[in-house]
This record gives structure tokens, sequence and C-alpha cells, in this order.
């Protein structure tokens, strides 16, 4: 059956299958820590399934943070896989939708050979509602990088209030 463009596509999400494919050991801690972002997005009649829809989507991974019941910030990243140890042409971008005080942050987290996760250092931005910032940089991790995921998070001061992950996008070279 054909769709015509204007027609939109919504992706049926699994939050267990969501949350099973965080890095390893930690879909448990991210489930609790979730719980309350997950009946937000049940009461917003999954908004984001509307919004990932967008074609733009797919070539990048990003994510939108939710309060509950509203999108705070946005953001997340590509890369380009150099070898089975490292990244180049990374780019992390956020952008604070929100007048709420909080400032917002990004940064990339991997999967190591061995399985264990490698959470790099966030990229804060402090300049309120409605502006975006975005960052280049490189990657390397001699434990190796076999898969790669964007977090965009809300803080107040050095406190995490909530946050989302990106698709993981595995490494094929």
């Amino acid at each position: 059956m054909k769709h015509s463009n204007k027609q939109r596509y919504v992706k049926e999400i699994n939050i267990i299958d969501v949350f099973k494919s965080l890095p390893s050991g930690s879909w448990e801690f991210h489930m609790r820590r979730r719980l309350a972002t997950t009946a937000g997005l049940a009461a917003s009649g999954l908004m984001l399934s509307t919004l990932s829809a967008h074609p733009a989507a797919a070539a990048e991974k990003d994510c939108s943070v939710l309060d509950g019941i509203h999108i705070v910030a946005k953001g997340g990243g590509d890369q380009t896989y150099t070898s089975r140890n490292s990244l180049k042409d990374v780019y992390l971008w956020v952008k604070d939708t929100a007048a709420d005080g909080h400032h917002v942050a990004v940064r990339l987290v991997t999967r190591r050979a061995d399985g264990s996760t490698h959470v790099w250092s966030w990229h804060h931005m402090y300049s309120g509602q409605d502006t975006e910032d975005s960052w280049y940089t490189t990657a390397s991790d001699p434990g190796g990088i076999r898969r790669v995921w964007h977090e965009v998070a809300t803080f107040e001061g050095d406190t995490e209030i909530f946050s989302c992950l990106s698709e993981g996008e595995n490494n094929i070279v």
C-alpha cells in the first residue's frame, strides 16, 4: 500500500526492549529511573513516536527528554567509525526547549568489546530556552567501541534530573 508524503509512520515501541538495549548491566537501573517518564509518555499519547517518524530522524541518532509531560530538551549526534576502537567526525548537539531554570547536556556512551560501558564526558549548555549548541570531536578506546548511543539530559547544578538515550548504532567496521 502506498502512502503519501504527508502521512506519518508511527513506530510501535516496546519499552522493555528499549531498556534492555541499553549498555550492559544498566537496564534495570534505567527502568526504575524512567518509570515516571514512561508514565508521562503514555499520558501524552506517545508524542515521541510521531516526532521520530520524520525522515531526518533516521539519519541522525537523537532523542527527546521529557519531564513527565513536556519535552524539555532534545539532542543527539552522529559519528563515523574508523576502526573497531575509534570514531571520527563525532557530532553531538543539544537544544534546551523549556524555560525551567535547568541546563542541558549531551554525551557519548559506548559499549566495549568485553560488554562494559564507557560513559564519556558531558558537553553542557547553559544558554537557556530555545538555544542550541553542537560539538565536533573524536573518540578512541583501546577496549573497543562496539556500539554507540547519545545521551541527553537536563541538570540542576551538577545533578542529572531527566535524560534520554538515543537508539544505539553498532560498529560494522
